[in-house]
């Protein structure tokens, strides 16, 4: 687990994912932008080929309905079938005119492969149904559907066109019709021309993608012919809009999905060549980097767990391709030599360290033996009645003992804590007198409250030192308290801290070593270092002017758990 909470990943993998955003993400990228590029200019083509196409499509359209507008024109023009009619008028002869119209459309459209058929439909009832059919179109169904069904609906609507043309959709077919005037331009009759929807059918299959033709409401699509709906109206892409005076032709149409591997198969080979070239190259890379880095790094990681598990002065065998690698190598049989002979050496001293020890505590006065002579002094004092050598005394062996901890016990309550204060306050105020005054703050429910021993009575020995003893008096103000989860002692009294004091003061706290410059401040060094190896970074030692005349120096540590 890395420092920062992240998991460790191993060289092995670091390299397949550096090899992917190196070599794979560039090749898809690649291939991404060059697909949509491709795509891009694909539909731009199309897009500029639909213009063309449309646009020709439009004019053949335009010229074959306007074809048969001047031919719906020219039977109102040349004016046979009004001159036939008129005769009917007079004479009733059915036959005549039938002869004489029939010959007439067939003289005029019978050649006509843009019509299967051309109808004269009589606003009155004349016994006759003159139409002409093209060629390619047989049979007697045709007619009699025109005159039993469509005819009805195409006169009906025709009503008030006057001479405007309409056209009209029944069963599929596109019926262009045109009223026929006589000379008091009333309408007499109709002519109706039935288009053969092959032809705009063909017009409009040569576009590419889907295409929708609209004219006059009327719409021709892939569903055949059939009246406007306008939810379809924004299905498509491109519109454009034909020149048909009176009338409105427009053409709407959608470019068909772009398949990048359908429409340009030779791409899918050139991508598989790509791949086919890439990978070998890919297999040779890590190759290469597992010969020339990863098993160099794994050896080096195998020869730091042994000199790890203590074997000291091990030497790493291989010898490494790379000059980087080989410099590491080097330095690192260098260092485990040299560990292993700093690690000899320090054997040594602290074997010669511990000796001298021994010397040196053989040497001393045993700390018991004192505290029982201060014992029997003591009781001499009681004896002579000098009560007040005898309360120094008590105080004495108090500090005495809270010095040598013959139990052990590294914590202690604050109330023990608190008994060699007043021990050594005992002793100090033989010395100044009432001149010292003393306040406790002391909150009652941490008396029992576990602290490291001798925490607090070196702060007060260093106030009565520094500041007190030279003041020949002063006060002198103990606390403690709970803020939250940690313990407070406070000891401030009456003093001033120079700039030079200030300076000792944190380079002291800030020292791990001694300092012999620092002599006068072992207690509070001693303070500091034991906050640091028993609380680390939660327990903090300041000492600083709380006021104009007073100096304040504080403890905070975590509270023991119950």
């Amino acid at each position: 687990m890395a420092p920062n909470g992240k998991p460790l990943r191993s060289l092995r993998s670091r390299l397949v994912i550096t090899v992917l955003i190196c070599w794979v993400v560039p090749i898809v990228m690649i291939v991404a932008v060059a697909g949509f590029l491709l795509r891009l200019n694909y539909e731009n083509e199309m897009a500029r080929r639909l213009e063309t196409d449309a646009g020709y499509t439009l004019r053949q359209l335009e010229t074959h309905l306007d074809t048969a507008f001047t031919d719906s024109k020219a039977v109102s023009y040349d004016g046979v079938v009004r001159a036939a009619y008129r005769a009917w008028q007079q004479d009733g002869d059915k036959a005549a005119l039938y002869r004489s119209i029939n010959g007439y459309l067939a003289q005029s459209f019978g050649r006509e492969e843009r019509y299967k058929a051309v109808f004269i439909s009589f606003w009155e009832e004349v016994g006759i149904y003159p139409y002409v059919m093209s060629s390619g179109i047989t049979g007697y169904s045709l007619p009699r559907n025109y005159h039993h069904s469509t005819e009805p609906v195409i006169l009906e609507a025709m009503r008030d066109a006057d001479t405007e043309i309409r056209f009209f959709t029944v069963d599929g077919d596109l019926y262009i019709a045109r009223n026929l005037l006589d000379s008091r331009f009333q309408p007499y009759a109709t002519v109706v021309q039935l288009v053969d929807g092959q032809t705009l059918s063909d017009a409009m299959r040569a576009l590419p993608g889907d295409t929708r033709l609209t004219l006059d409401g009327l719409v021709l699509d892939a569903d055949g012919l059939h009246r406007f709906e306008e939810s379809t109206a924004g299905a498509y892409g491109f519109h454009f809009t034909g020149d048909l005076p009176g009338h409105t032709l427009t053409l709407d149409a959608s470019l068909a999905p772009f398949d990048i591997f359908r429409d340009m198969p030779w791409l899918q080979n050139a991508i598989l060549a790509v791949v086919l070239l890439v990978l070998p190259l890919l297999g040779v890379m890590i190759l290469l980097f597992r010969k020339y880095v990863t098993r160099p790094v794994e050896a080096l990681v195998e020869a730091t767990a042994r000199l790890q598990n203590g074997e000291r002065g091990w030497q790493i065998a291989d010898s490494p391709r790379s000059l980087e690698l080989q410099r590491i190598y080097r330095h690192f049989n260098s260092m485990s030599s040299e560990l292993k002979n700093q690690f000899e050496r320090s054997v040594l001293e602290q074997q010669a360290l511990q000796q001298a020890r021994v010397k040196a505590l053989q040497s001393q006065i045993n700390p018991h033996f004192l505290n029982n002579t201060l014992e029997v002094i003591n009781w001499e004092a009681r004896l002579a009645g000098d009560e007040r050598v005898s309360a120094m005394i008590e105080a004495l062996s108090v500090m005495l003992n809270a010095a040598l901890d013959r139990d052990g016990r590294g914590q202690i309550p604050l109330r023990e804590e608190l008994s060699y204060v007043d021990a050594y306050l005992y002793i100090i105020r033989e010395r100044l007198g009432e001149r010292l005054v003393i306040e406790r703050e002391i909150d009652e429910t941490m008396l029992d409250a576990a602290v490291p021993r001798l925490i607090l009575q070196p702060l007060v020995e260093n106030a009565v030192e520094h500041d007190l003893t030279a003041r020949h008096g002063g006060l002198l103000c103990i606390r403690a308290r709970r803020e939250g989860a940690f313990v407070v002692l406070e000891v401030e009294h009456d003093g001033t801290l120079s700039d030079g004091d200030l300076r000792q003061i944190t380079q002291m706290l800030s020292s791990d070593i001694a300092d012999t410059a620092l002599s006068g401040q072992v207690g509070i060094r001693n303070v500091k270092q034991r906050l640091d190896l028993l609380y680390g970074e939660k327990g903090s030692l300041t000492l600083c002017q709380s006021g104009a005349d007073s100096v304040l120096a504080r403890v905070r540590f975590p509270a023991a758990q119950p």
